[in-house]
């Protein structure tokens, strides 16, 4: 719970520190998709997924801070706090990074309360508002629980900015 309280203080210093920057930029993004997960096992798993991309900071190498919230088939729900980082870009194309730190509230199939969620994706901007993602992920607990299964999940989603 140290590190998920570091990260988020971590997080209100990168937004505090760029007020002025992000007054004249875009307001950020949402993202909605359909995931499937287990896909190296049985892909026996679906999930709703929800987040919201803020600007870039451009004090800290136009990283963007993020929220998301996992809703998964079987009633488990991922509530994460995280980072954004666009590493490619050419034309209507974009990929990216991601890296989230959050609880999940029925840590039974994930061995533990605390999950670390990675991924990176390839995003095609449609309009100037909208745009396509596919997302490749990775969700763990990083060896805090007892057990550690993992998963790994392929997200369908749109994005809108705001």
């Amino acid at each position: 719970m140290r590190a998920f309280s570091c990260f988020s203080f971590f997080i209100f210093l990168c937004l505090t520190g760029d007020a002025q920057a992000a007054e004249t930029r875009h307001w950020g993004e949402v993202k909605f998709g359909g995931a499937i997960w287990n896909v190296m096992d049985d892909a026996d798993r679906n999930a709703l997924h929800g987040a919201y991309i803020m600007p870039p900071v451009s004090s800290v190498y136009d990283i963007q801070p993020s929220v998301l919230v996992i809703w998964a088939d079987e009633g488990q729900h991922y509530f994460a706090a995280g980072v954004h980082k666009t590493f490619y870009q050419q034309g209507a194309f974009t990929a990216a990074l991601a890296f989230h730190a959050g609880l999940v509230d029925s840590p039974e199939a994930l061995g533990d309360n605390v999950e670390f969620y990675s991924a990176i994706s390839a995003q095609y901007q449609l309009t100037e508002r909208w745009a396509t993602e596919v997302e490749i992920g990775h969700i763990s607990n990083g060896g805090l629980g007892e057990q550690n299964p993992g998963s790994e999940g392929v997200t369908l989603s749109v994005r809108y900015a705001l």
